[in-house]
């Protein structure tokens, strides 16, 4: 007998599911650091940077340990660059709306938040929440859209993300927006099959060191619904 795979429901964020959402955001969060560091050694300036230090340090040394250790130094920068961009963002959202998750997505009017549960196991594996842009009645934006990594590849970001939009036309939105980064790019590709729109891109917040050398951009799209 064929295999048909695990099966999934989504439904309404219970207070017994608190624990579980700030797991996969966590961990979906932190996943990002070693893909944001492996783009960010492909980038033009940063090869640049570690070739020109290397050369400059192999020059003026002689010695190729010293080299070595120049690049191992920046590799070790560029990787906590990255790092310290997703942790600030995590630390954040930590002490924000997922420390509270009923009082951002629950009460208010036009917001609401979602989890993805394997039936079979009744796991909650994956989220996604909606709340009203402040001050544009009729535009909402989409947050915490994450998938437990052991579940992806199921279309589950899909159904999440249809569910936001499913909400949104039936409370009287016109506009659906969301923030992402540009190492995000299966994320980006999907949102854009959906009918989103990169509507503009910037340098993530932080100081501008770690922007630099992180490479990450900050991404807005948005969808008319």
């Amino acid at each position: 007998m064929a295999d048909c795979g695990p099966s999934f429901t989504v439904r309404l964020y219970q207070a017994g599911d608190y624990q579980n959402v700030r797991r996969i955001v966590a961990n979906g969060t932190m996943e990002l650091v070693m893909v944001a560091f492996k783009q960010a050694i492909r980038s033009q300036s940063n090869v640049f940077l570690l070739f020109a230090s290397g050369q400059l340090v192999y020059v003026i040394t002689g010695s190729l340990t010293c080299t070595s250790l120049m690049c191992f130094v920046l590799l070790t920068f560029m990787y906590l660059a990255c790092r310290q961009v997703y942790a600030s963002y995590l630390r954040e959202r930590m002490e924000t709306d997922m420390a509270d998750i009923e009082g951002h997505y629950l009460k208010p009017p036009g917001a609401g938040f979602w989890v993805a549960v394997e039936e079979e196991g009744n796991r909650v594996v994956g989220t996604v929440g909606v709340k009203m842009e402040p001050g544009h009645p009729y535009s909402c934006q989409l947050f915490r859209l994450f998938v437990d990594q052991r579940f992806r590849r199921h279309g589950l970001g899909r159904r999440l993300t249809q569910k936001v939009l499913d909400f949104a036309k039936v409370y009287g939105y016109r506009v659906c927006l969301l923030k992402t980064t540009s190492v995000q790019e299966p994320a980006i590709h999907m949102y854009q099959k959906m009918g989103f729109r990169i509507q503009s891109s910037s340098p993530v917040p932080g100081p501008a060191l770690l922007t630099l050398i992180s490479k990450i951009s900050g991404y807005e799209l948005e969808k008319n619904l």
